[in-house]
């Protein structure tokens, strides 16, 4: 009796299992076919408004903001459209913004001979997206694109931004550089910012550009032996002492007016 009651209870185990298991995969797969169909509608949305880019695609300059809601979707899809001399004089680009309530989905193309050229693509959750910026960040009288973001978790300042330089010579962009809570300097070609971390533990960083690389220059802690002393060194540190780097008596002027500063001298 025993016996049978303890398979009894395994097979109900097994039943029970077997059933969360069967819900768990329909609605994983519920979830996948709602993906599918929000990225054909998505897609059909980009088809739309490259249609309207090719109409308008001899123009110097032209913007066009509209929504549109697909099919029996929920949801409104915003759409952006900017063509003209973004980056330079020589060259045009095209800037097409799908804005729905989960993503910022972001288009770059290139205009040579009435044809578009793929150049930027990026989606970038609604939580963290901030804006996007065209401005020259590394000296070199070019425009580029800067994608501005925060991150949705994490303990402490983390200003994001991701850079795609400006490759003059064909229209085309780098992969992203990224960057955290920056302030660009194109005159001196030269990044200055604040390290991601707690007050009293994160350093400054200044790097430059070198071409399309980035060269580290040198970092700036707070000296953990002795408040208001400095340690400056070559590489990133935790909680570096004197025999890690050089001792200063003061941050550098360079740093004071940067932006996060502050974050860095609350300790």
């Amino acid at each position: 009796m025993r016996k049978a009651l303890h398979i009894l209870t395994i097979g109900f185990f097994l039943a029970i299992c077997s059933f969360g298991q069967n819900i768990g995969n329909q609605r994983i797969k519920q979830i996948d076919d709602e993906t599918r169909i929000d990225s054909l509608r998505l897609d059909n949305v980009l088809k739309d408004a490259m249609k309207l880019a090719k109409a308008n695609i001899q123009s110097d300059n032209y913007f066009k903001e509209y929504k549109t809601q697909l099919d029996d979707s929920s949801y409104v899809v915003t759409v952006n459209l900017t063509i003209g001399h973004l980056f330079s004089n020589s060259q045009r680009h095209l800037l097409i913004r799908r804005q729905v309530p989960w993503c910022e989905y972001i288009d770059m193309y290139l205009i040579a001979d009435h044809n578009l050229k793929h150049v930027i693509s990026r989606e970038q959750g609604s939580l963290t997206y901030i804006n996007d910026i065209i401005r020259d960040v590394n000296g070199d009288g070019f425009n580029d694109f800067l994608v501005h973001w925060y991150p949705s978790s994490g303990c402490c300042r983390r200003d994001v931004y991701s850079v795609y330089l400006n490759l003059s010579d064909n229209g085309n962009f780098t992969s992203d550089y990224k960057f955290i809570n920056p302030t660009f300097s194109p005159t001196e070609k030269i990044i200055r910012g604040v390290e991601y971390g707690h007050p009293g533990e994160v350093g400054l960083y200044k790097y430059k550009w070198n071409g399309l690389q980035v060269d580290t220059i040198e970092f700036i802690y707070p000296d953990v032996s002795k408040k208001g002393q400095f340690i400056k060194t070559k590489k990133g540190f935790y909680r570096p002492t004197e025999k890690n780097g050089e001792k200063l008596n003061a941050v550098p002027t360079e740093y004071l007016k940067i932006e996060s500063y502050e974050w860095f001298a609350e300790f």
